[in-house]
This record gives structure tokens, sequence and C-alpha cells, in this order.
């Protein structure tokens, strides 16, 4: 079946047209995951070290506004 389509820059541009927002798509995806994953592994850390709530609290603020 690919041996029958036409490769020229018409049909390449055409499949690169769907694979790049495909591989937007999957790299969000991804980089969300990782994010939430890397959260997840640091509170859990936190927690297991003894710290409280609001020093947890704490932390993640201060994690988030200088991000921003």
């Amino acid at each position: 079946m690919l041996s029958e389509i036409i490769w020229n820059v018409g049909t390449i541009g055409m499949v690169m047209a769907g694979a790049v927002p495909i591989a937007l798509i999957i790299g969000v995806f991804w980089y969300k995951t990782v994010k939430t994953t890397s959260e997840s592994d640091l509170k859990r850390r936190m927690v297991e070290r003894g710290m409280s709530v609001d020093e947890i609290e704490r932390v993640l603020a201060a994690k988030s506004h200088k991000a921003h």
C-alpha cells in the first residue's frame, strides 16, 4: 500500500502537516505526565521526611512563585 503512494513534495507536506500536530499533542501530554509525577514524588518525599502540612504548602508556594 505504501509503495503505491506517489511520494512527491505535496504528499510529504500533507504527511508532515498531520504528523506535527500529533507530535505536539503527544509532547504536551508527556510533559504534563512527567510534571505531575515529579510533583507527586516531591510531596511523597516531604511527607516521608516528616514535614508538616504547613511546611509542605510553604515549599510548594515558593516553588510556584519562583516558576513565574
